[in-house]
């Protein structure tokens, strides 16, 4: 039987999502908070037209979103198999995407 999916905001399909993942952990607060920021930024701009409050047209924020949704895990890589891959040793995608967040915060505050 296909799992159903109800119509609803990305932020809440989100919640969905990460309430159904096994594989997080407390180290993933920090992109899972990213994510969640991203999440309703979207359902704003899905109401807009993807036009920013500014009058500009946001093409950034859906693959932005889509990157992290990939560092937790949340998407399927169709071109391998759906085995579950090894962890990697350097800490993989979600390690990388905290690093950047951290180099963010020190350079912009």
């Amino acid at each position: 039987m296909a799992a159903k999916f109800p119509d609803s905001f990305i932020a809440d399909a989100l919640e969905r999502s990460l309430k159904n993942s096994k594989d997080l952990k407390a180290v993933n607060s920090v992109v899972v908070a990213t994510a969640r920021s991203l999440a309703n930024r979207l359902d704003y701009l899905f109401a807009n037209d993807f036009v920013t409050s500014s009058g500009k047209f946001d093409n950034v924020t859906v693959p932005t979103f889509l990157k992290y949704l990939q560092a937790l895990g949340l998407t399927l890589d169709m071109t391998e198999s759906r085995a579950k891959p090894a962890a990697k040793a350097d800490g993989g995608p979600v390690k990388q995407v905290q690093n950047d967040f951290e180099k963010y915060i020190k350079k912009f505050g």
